[in-house]
């Protein structure tokens, strides 16, 4: 192989490393990150179901002490359909912003690739 042909051989596979840990390190921190947000999602939704079990109980009591079983059920349950709503708005703003994470690795691969290209057009 001439000299020329092993330069060009030695760029490509420069290049192609460089791009390889560029996208592994990115692509590693984004499954961490999204691995890490789920477990910890799952983990404080049971603890918060196991903590508004015992809290339901005690305010339920409480409630229908002032008001009729009915009106306390009700007011409870507005109160948890609010926290619901407003941790599912704040899961979807997590879910969201790991998507875009993949998007940002998906353009980073595609601009190594074109710089590789350019680099080895160039010479």
């Amino acid at each position: 192989m001439s000299e020329a042909a092993e330069n060009v051989v030695a760029v490509v596979v420069e290049s192609a490393m460089s791009a390889r840990e560029e996208l592994g390190d990115t692509v590693t921190e984004a499954v961490t990150e999204g691995r890490g947000g789920l477990s910890a999602l799952a983990a404080g939704g049971a603890c918060g179901l196991l903590a508004t079990l015992t809290a339901h109980s005690a305010i339920q009591q409480r409630l229908s002490r002032a008001w009729s079983p009915e009106v306390a059920a009700g007011v409870l349950t507005l109160a948890y359909a609010t926290g619901a709503s407003a941790l599912v708005r704040y899961g979807r703003t997590r879910l969201r912003r790991a998507r875009e994470a993949s998007r940002e690795t998906v353009d980073l691969s595609r601009e190594t690739v074109v710089r590789t290209v350019d680099e080895l057009a160039r010479g």
